[in-house]
């Protein structure tokens, strides 16, 4: 029995760094970019585990959901934690960002989310940003609802450690993701004797073995279905132009939002 999917032939490493660097498009990075064979959860998980500890003291930003769960790894991982919580339907500031550093100078991890998938609200990363350079802390960030959709630059914005996953706006596979990782991270991870080695969450077993390796052989059998369906997904956003494609989705936002006041009888002043 032949099918095409059954016939593949194995994805080779080459191919594996192709679409990593493809990756790095995308989030326009020169930080070193990883591929991760699992949904998002898994580097955002093994990127707290792996760059906070006993002694690291995080302000974790709570917009939604997700930041809760960030506080949850944060202080199991032994970090002193100060949450910084918002109503869901709106965004942090600069500003709260500030004062929570001012009430807690010690602070040299902040946890955010881009744009929260539950609200469709979207937090100024580009202003937080320059409010953590200013403290000197490294700066994590979950983008993965916001990838493809909204413009995601971990350079431009001083982001240590940048997750994405393709299932949402960039209209992936659901069974892959990738993070970016600053010099200052992998630093920080390489000082940190509670990092995760020798596991399926150790961020440092796989710059080891794959990135310091000169990415020649891959450390196991990559998810290729997945790994495929990403590198088409990045191909479409390459030819169609990510400024199309983030043009399209806020043409849906605008009209899903006129639909939804119609339907509430709400009407815009003349």
């Amino acid at each position: 029995m032949s099918h095409p999917f059954l016939d593949l032939p194995p994805l080779s490493a080459e191919r594996f760094a192709a679409i990593e660097d493809g990756v790095a498009r995308l989030l326009d990075t020169r930080q070193d970019v990883l591929i991760t064979q699992g949904e998002a959860l898994l580097p955002l998980e093994g990127a707290i585990r792996a760059a906070a500890g006993p002694g690291t003291v995080a302000l974790n930003v709570i917009t939604g959901p997700y930041g809760q769960t960030f506080g949850d790894w944060l202080r199991d991982a032994g970090a002193t934690v100060h949450d910084l919580a918002v109503p869901f339907h709106t965004a942090v500031t600069a500003g709260q960002i500030r004062e929570a550093f001012a009430e807690h100078p010690e602070i040299d991890f902040v946890s955010l989310v881009h744009a929260e998938a539950a609200t469709g609200n979207t937090n100024p990363v580009a202003e937080i940003g320059e409010a953590v350079r200013e403290q000197g802390a490294l700066f994590y960030l979950d983008a993965v609802a916001s990838v493809g959709a909204e413009p995601v630059l971990p350079d431009a914005w001083g982001v240590d450690l940048c997750v994405i996953g393709a299932q949402k706006a960039m209209g992936g596979p659901a069974g892959v993701s990738a993070i970016s990782v600053s010099e200052r991270a992998w630093a920080r991870m390489a000082a940190n004797p509670g990092a995760p080695r020798r596991s399926y969450l150790s961020l440092l077993d796989w710059k080891e073995r794959w990135i310091d390796a000169g990415r020649k052989a891959l450390p196991h059998a990559p998810a290729q279905l997945e790994m495929l369906a990403l590198q088409a997904c990045l191909e479409r956003i390459e030819s169609e132009g990510l400024e199309t494609v983030m043009a399209r989705h806020r043409g849906a936002a605008r009209a899903r939002l006129v639909e939804e006041e119609a339907a509430a009888g709400v009407h815009e002043l003349p």
